[in-house]
Parts: structure tokens; C-alpha cells; sequence
């Protein structure tokens, strides 16, 4: 029995307590047909220790030979040949417990009949307990195997997310070196000023990574500073307004989302326009769903820049939320909205 693992205790439970069962079912039956002597009775309840007995070797049986295997050859064969070859082993010790201890039998009424009888239905049961045994085993197989694929599922989906985050971070921090180097330049007094706030939005682009969901009051927080870092290079040209009622400021999102659509914003609706323009940032909660919308002047197209900015914020909540979130870009009256809706999640 060496390299067999050892039983488990749900297994220890099941054999003693099926095989007990078995040998209560013998006797109730057995007194039921009036054969209930208490040599038979006896015979009935060896008989299932000896059941007990021989199916545990027939367990080290097919793990020892591997017969459990996924993809094992002739595994059929094999196992109905230590059924059977198991089934008559225990006729013969509950035969011959009989016939020598508890003197339930005779050779006289050992027949060829009586004993083919016997014999098959100690093959019936030895196959029944193999398929549950087998079956039990596949089951356990099957559902270690949905939990490493789980597993792996998870791995990917980290793997992607952190990916997407790092995709993030330096293009957010690269941008606010240039803001602060603008500044420097033009308004040195603004920019010592500017210096905490810009290093709280560093911070904030990394942790980004390590964080799945931040509450939209976080967020907006940060796209707050992060739009009174760019008025200060913009000047007059930025104007911007945030407007999300207590009800969905608490309710919680990815990191780092709205920010990306409001830099998108800034670099794409209101750099290229001479005259500048409003940043619009609105949220609101509709029942089970939350919609956030960045708003800003200009025109659908963009450069590849806009197109990464967006393929990650979707890839983001592809990940997260599945088919449960999205992310569309509309062109409207010479404004392109950004929405973006998902679930309404509350802090845990």
C-alpha cells in the first residue's frame, strides 16, 4: 500500500457507515423472510465487515495503479475485472465465516445455484460501490480542475489589469511633469503652489494599480486637482465644473477612469481650441446603474493617443464588470460626451 494515499476522513465516515447499513439491510431483510436465526444475522453482519474490507484493499487497487486517471487505457476493463474479482473474494470469506464460524451454512446447501446467486449479488454491490467511488472521485477531479481554471482566470485578468495600470500611470505622470514644467517657467510663485497638489495626483496615479475600486468622491477629488493644475497653464482658455449629488459620490468605480476621460478632455477638446472651453463632469444614479459623463468642446476623431486612452478605460471595465459596464463617445452639437455607466456599487 505504499504511495496510496492515505483515507480520508469522509471516506472512513462513508465505508463504516455504508457498510453498516449494509449489514443492518441483510438482517432487517433476512427476519423479514423469516430466515432471521442468529447464525445468519451474524453471518449477515461479518459479511459486511468483510465487504468493508475488501472494497478499502479494492481502493488501493486502483490507486495504486492508477486506474483513476484521466485518459487511463482499457480503464474499463480493468475496473469490471476487480469488481468481479473482488465480489468473489468476499463470497468466499463470507462463505467460509459461514460454513467454519458462525455455522450458518452447509456444504450440503452450498450449491452451484445458491452460490451463483451469492456471487452476483456481491458483484452488483462491489460495482455499485466502485461507481460511487469512481464517480465521487470524477466529481472532485472535475471540480479541482474549475477551480485551477478559476485560478487562472483570475491570474489573466490581474495580469491584464496591471498592464492596463501601467499603461496609465506613465502616461498621467508624463503629463503632469509637463504641466509643472510649464509652470515653472511661466509663474514660479503658482508653481511651489501647485507642487503638494501635484505630488498628491502622482500618489494617487500610483496606487492606482494596487486599488480595483475608489469611491467616486476620490476620484472626482482628484480630477478636481488635477483640472486646478491645468487652469493654471491654460489660464483663462479652461473653464470646468463637477456636478455629482452625495448619492453617487459614495457609490465606488475604478481608479483612474474618469481622470483618463477628463485629461482626454483637456488635451483633445480644449489645447487645440485658440478659444479653450468647459469641462463638464456629471454624475448621476438610476437605480441599480451609475452614469458619469465628461463633457467637453470639439470634435470626434482624435489621435491615437485618444483611441489608447479609451481602448484601456474599456478594457478596464470589460474586465471588471464584464457586459455589465460600457464606455461610449458621442458627437452632440459641437460637444463630444464620454459616458461611461456600470453598476452601482455601495462601500462595503
Amino acid at each position: 500500500m505504499s504511495g496510496i494515499p492515505r483515507p480520508t476522513r469522509a471516506y472512513a465516515i462513508a465505508q463504516i457507515a455504508g457498510w453498516g447499513a449494509y449489514g443492518l439491510l441483510g438482517v432487517t431483510m433476512m427476519r423479514a423472510f423469516g430466515e432471521g436465526s442468529a447464525r445468519t444475522a451474524a453471518t449477515s453482519l461479518f459479511g459486511a465487515a468483510v465487504g468493508a474490507g475488501t472494497t478499502h484493499l479494492w481502493r488501493g487497487v486502483i490507486l495504486r495503479r492508477g486506474l483513476l486517471a484521466p485518459g487511463t487505457r482499457r480503464m474499463v476493463p480493468r475496473l469490471l475485472a476487480g469488481v468481479v474479482l473482488t465480489a468473489i473474494t468476499s463470497e468466499l470469506l463470507v462463505w467460509g465465516i459461514g460454513l467454519y464460524v458462525t455455522h450458518a451454512y452447509t456444504w450440503k446447501g452450498s450449491t452451484p445455484g445458491i452460490m451463483f446467486a451469492t456471487t452476483s449479488n456481491w458483484i452488483i454491490t462491489v460495482l455499485l460501490w466502485t461507481a460511487i467511488y469512481v464517480g465521487v472521485h470524477a466529481f472532485a477531479r472535475w471540480r479541482l480542475s474549475e477551480i485551477q481554471r478559476l485560478r487562472l482566470e483570475v491570474l489573466a485578468r490581474d495580469a491584464e489589469l496591471e498592464a492596463l495600470h501601467a499603461q496609465i500611470q506613465p502616461h498621467f505622470l508624463f503629463n503632469a511633469m509637463n504641466v509643472l514644467r510649464a509652470l515653472i517657467a511661466e509663474d514660479p510663485a503658482r508653481a511651489r503652489e501647485l507642487v503638494t497638489e501635484l505630488s498628491d495626483l502622482m500618489r494617487y496615479a500610483l496606487q492606482a494599480g494596487r486599488r480595483e475600486r475608489v469611491a467616486l468622491a476620490e476620484e472626482l477629488a482628484v480630477v478636481e486637482s488635477y483640472l486646478r493644475v491645468e487652469s493654471a497653464r491654460f489660464e483663462d482658455r479652461l473653464a470646468w465644473r463637477i456636478d455629482a449629488p452625495d448619492e453617487a459620490r459614495r457609490l465606488r468605480l475604478p481608479p483612474m477612469l474618469v481622470q483618463t476621460l477628463v485629461e482626454n478632455a483637456v488635451k483633445h477638446g480644449i489645447a487645440r481650441r485658440e478659444e479653450g472651453g468647459e469641462v463638464l463632469v456629471t454624475a448621476r444614479r438610476a437605480g441599480d446603474r451609475v452614469h458619469v459623463l465628461v463633457t467637453n468642446p470639439g470634435t470626434l476623431g482624435g489621435d491615437g493617443d485618444t483611441r489608447i486612452g479609451l481602448a484601456n478605460a474599456r478594457g478596464r471595465l470589460r474586465l471588471i464588470y464584464g457586459e455589465r459596464a460600457a464606455l461610449t463617445l458621442v458627437q452632440e452639437d459641437g460637444r463630444v460626451v464620454a459616458e461611461v455607466t456600470l453598476p452601482a456599487e455601495e462601500p462595503a
